[in-house]
């Protein structure tokens, strides 16, 4: 009975580091491969695993494409099952100067994935605009419905007029997750752990936010970068990402504190999440 006893622990403690293990990813690169990853790839593009920022990262290029085949490239996380309440997270570490670039992480991915423009989905993207002036660039959330219509902007002001801007040059960690009825996104610098602030047509606040629309309930996890300007310079995208996780909730290490100008939104037109204030306040963090 005691050895019966001891299987079952054994057991259930197996048990749940398979289900723990399932339930989210963490990928480096530092083993120079991406398996486990399905590559989003229609116009020819180039993966490869060069030293950035000291160790192993996951660079993606392709090039600048034309106005009916735009340049388009991407990761997407099969390692894991579909998620429901998401949280991705991924260093960026380099990417073009590029006028008409937009590149970050993708959430509730839609399978099967259409070769033709982009992927139906969810997405926290940086956009690199206005002939890569730093001051023109921004963070958005944004829907995409796939094929040729183009990505739906979800969030208001779209995280305009960065403190400090963004550069190639840095080190930034995006993060992007669902909470409370609502969609969040995030940009950190690495050189300082602190988040990156952004006007959204009010105050400066440190994440942006959109309402939970219902179009997309589940789905995959990923990377994606795309030219969103084809007319200008025959530039492509190639951005490098590094440290990639995805799962429910947020790893350990990664707690966002709240803070009141978070919780509220001015913008008229636009729902507040201030009733996410007290859940806030009660947990951990928010991006739980």
């Amino acid at each position: 009975m005691k050895l019966n006893f001891r299987f079952l622990l054994t057991f259930l403690a197996v048990a749940g580091c398979i289900s723990s293990a399932h339930a989210a990813t963490f990928d480096d690169f530092n083993d120079g491969i991406d398996d486990g990853w399905t590559r989003y790839d229609p116009i020819s593009g180039t993966f490869s695993f060069p030293m950035e920022s000291g160790s192993v990262a996951y660079q993606m290029e392709c090039p600048w494409g034309s106005l009916f085949n735009p340049g388009r490239i991407g990761s997407i996380n099969m390692k894991e099952p579909v998620h429901t309440k998401f949280h991705v997270e991924a260093d960026l570490l380099n990417w073009t100067y590029n006028w008409g670039e937009d590149i970050g992480l993708l959430a509730r991915l839609q399978e099967p994935v259409t070769s033709f423009f982009l992927p139906k989905g969810y997405a926290l993207l940086l956009r690199n605009d206005k002939n890569g002036n730093p001051a023109s660039r921004k963070l958005m959330i944004v829907k995409s419905l796939g094929g040729i219509i183009p990505p739906i902007f979800l969030t208001g002001e779209q995280g305009r007029l960065m403190v400090p801007a963004p550069d190639p040059s840095g080190d930034y960690r995006l993060k992007f997750w669902s909470s409370g009825g609502f969609l969040w996104g995030q940009i950190i610098d690495k050189s300082t752990g602190a988040a990156i602030m952004m006007w959204d047509g009010t105050t400066y606040k440190d994440r942006i936010y959109a309402a939970e629309d219902g179009a997309y309930s589940s789905g995959r996890s990923g990377l994606i970068a795309y030219v969103h300007i084809v007319s200008y310079r025959a530039e492509g995208v190639s951005p490098t990402f590094d440290n990639f996780y995805s799962g429910t909730d947020a790893r350990p290490s990664t707690s966002i504190a709240c803070t009141a100008d978070v919780m509220v939104n001015t913008n008229a037109g636009h729902a507040s999440p201030r009733a996410s204030l007290s859940a806030c306040q009660s947990a951990p963090n928010i991006s739980q």
